[in-house]
């Protein structure tokens, strides 16, 4: 008897929608509020909340609410993937936390600029960027890069009108860019589909756990809703590469590696714990295989 083929395609969710925070708003008070938005600091960047990874091997993700100190914990995240983009960071010495700008950083992961002098570098050949330039936060040699790979996912959730960023950390970013190239290889754009973001609890080579980003695809959206999706990808692609690196993007959640032991303290809703230092090195990639150099034969970029 010949064997049944599993149907793996995916259903379209007609219940998905894309969220507009102005609909249905009176147009004169429309007008006045884009007057008012459009006389604020230009350099603001994109206006979204950000979605963290723990320490320690936790499976649910920090997520920003509506205050900047306030956090839901969410074991899994699902929504729609309107851009994504590659972006790699160098900043010399001991990670130390915080908003430190890097003295070099590239986002295409291709091209980067050196902060002190402006001057273009090419990654695939940066010193800083090959296996075994990497040091812990004691100065000693790692396997890591000293210049660190990474990838910022832009979303949005049903019904929900904010952007949400979460920036992967060197230690995902292989098996990411696998699980989004599988993604495109199915024939849907990534601003076709809703995917799921969850955490998953692994550990290094000398027994550290570490969370790391799985990817999957849940479901199709309706035409019209990969209209309203398109047009919002657009925008956050004219506006990205205004948004700075900082260590905020390498560290996730983790706000100093000092201490000596991890420290909890609370934030909102959420409980967020400050790791030690051999838990940053196994969350960040110290003792990690990083990304391989950029192919863009394989990587995952969205459609035009």
């Amino acid at each position: 008897m010949a064997a049944t083929k599993k149907n793996t395609a995916l259903a379209v969710k007609d219940g998905f929608t894309i969220a507009n925070r102005f609909e249905g708003l009176d147009p004169e008070l429309l007008a006045e509020l884009k007057d008012e938005m459009e006389d604020l600091d230009p350099e603001s960047g994109i206006i979204c909340r950000q979605i963290k990874i723990p320490s320690g091997g936790g499976i649910a993700f920090e997520v920003q609410g509506e205050d900047e100190d306030d956090t839901d914990a969410m074991k899994e995240i699902e929504g729609v993937i309107v851009f994504t983009h590659r972006l790699s960071a160098y900043w010399p010495g001991a990670y130390g936390g915080g908003n430190d700008l890097p003295t070099c950083s590239s986002m295409d992961g291709k091209t980067g600029i050196n902060a002190e002098t402006g001057e273009a570098v090419d990654c695939e050949h940066c010193p800083y960027n090959q296996y075994g330039t990497g040091t812990d936060d004691k100065g000693n040699p790692s396997k890591g890069k000293a210049c660190k790979n990474m990838r910022r996912i832009y979303m949005m959730m049903d019904g929900d009108p904010n952007f949400y960023l979460l920036t992967v950390p060197p230690t995902s970013i292989r098996d990411v860019n696998k699980q989004m190239a599988k993604i495109l290889v199915s024939g849907t754009p990534y601003i076709g589909m809703i995917v799921s973001l969850t955490l998953e609890k692994t550990k290094n080579s000398n027994g550290v756990a570490y969370s790391k980003v799985v990817v999957k695809k849940k479901g199709l959206l309706p035409p019209a809703v990969i209209s309203a999706t398109r047009a919002i990808r657009d925008e956050i692609k004219s506006q990205y590469q205004s948004m700075a690196i900082t260590l905020d993007d390498y560290a996730g959640s983790a706000s100093s590696t000092a201490a000596t032991g991890s420290t909890t303290r609370r934030r909102g809703k959420a409980t967020v714990v400050t790791p030690t230092a051999e838990e940053t090195a196994a969350m960040y990639g110290e003792d990690f295989e990083e990304a391989p150099p950029h192919d863009d034969k394989n990587a995952p970029l969205p459609f035009a």
